[in-house]
C-alpha cells in the first residue's frame, strides 16, 4: 500500500512555528487572520510566509523553516531593518529554487539555510562580537531541536529582555 507522504510545505510552515486552521476550523473571528504580536519587523516577515519553493523532504523542510525563524529572531535583537530579512528571504527563495533544480540528491536543508546567513553575518553584520563558526554551531542546535521552544521567544513584561545567548 502506498503510505501518504507528508506535505513539505506543511512541515516547513510547522518548523516556522505557524498554525495551520483547517479551512473547516474559520470562523467569522478575526483571530485566525490576526498578525502575530509581539514579534520583530524580521520575524512578523518569516511568520507571513506560507511556502518555500523546492523544498522537497518534510525533515529538511521542517528544519530549514526553524532555521529560517531562529535567524529572523537574530536578526531584530541585532536591530536590523525588516529589509535586511527581505533581502535575506528573497535570496532564501533563490538558492532553495536552484538547489532544487540541480536534482541534487541532497535536499535544502537548515545546514545550507545556516550557511547562508553566517555568509551574510561575516560580510555585513559585523563578524567581531561572535566568531561565525560558534554561531553557525549554536544555529545548527537550536534548529534541530524540534521539541525544545525556538530561543528569543517573545518579551515578557517586566525588566529589560536579555539578548540571546549565542552559547546555549
Amino acid at each position: 500500500m502506498n503510505e501518504p507522504k507528508a506535505d513539505p510545505q506543511r512541515a516547513f510552515r510547522a518548523g516556522l512555528g505557524v498554525l495551520e486552521v483547517e479551512p473547516a476550523a474559520r470562523g467569522p473571528g478575526l483571530a485566525e487572520a490576526a498578525a502575530p504580536w509581539g514579534v520583530g519587523p524580521n520575524e512578523a516577515l518569516v511568520l507571513a510566509m506560507r511556502r518555500l519553493p523546492g523544498l522537497v523532504e518534510p525533515r529538511a523542510a521542517f528544519e530549514t523553516g526553524r532555521a529560517l525563524r531562529i535567524i529572523a529572531r537574530l536578526l531584530d535583537e541585532a536591530g536590523a531593518p525588516a529589509r535586511v530579512g527581505e533581502q535575506f528571504r528573497d535570496n532564501l527563495v533563490a538558492a532553495v529554487i536552484a538547489h532544487a533544480a540541480r536534482r541534487d540528491r541532497r535536499p535544502w536543508n537548515a545546514e545550507d539555510t545556516v550557511a547562508m546567513f553566517v555568509e551574510l553575518y561575516r560580510r555585513g553584520l559585523g563578524g567581531g562580537a561572535v566568531e561565525p563558526e560558534r554561531l553557525e554551531a549554536t544555529l545548527l542546535r537550536w534548529a534541530r531541536q524540534e521539541l525544545r521552544p525556538l530561543p528569543g521567544g517573545r518579551p515578557q513584561p517586566g525588566p529589560r529582555r536579555r539578548p540571546l545567548d549565542l552559547a546555549a
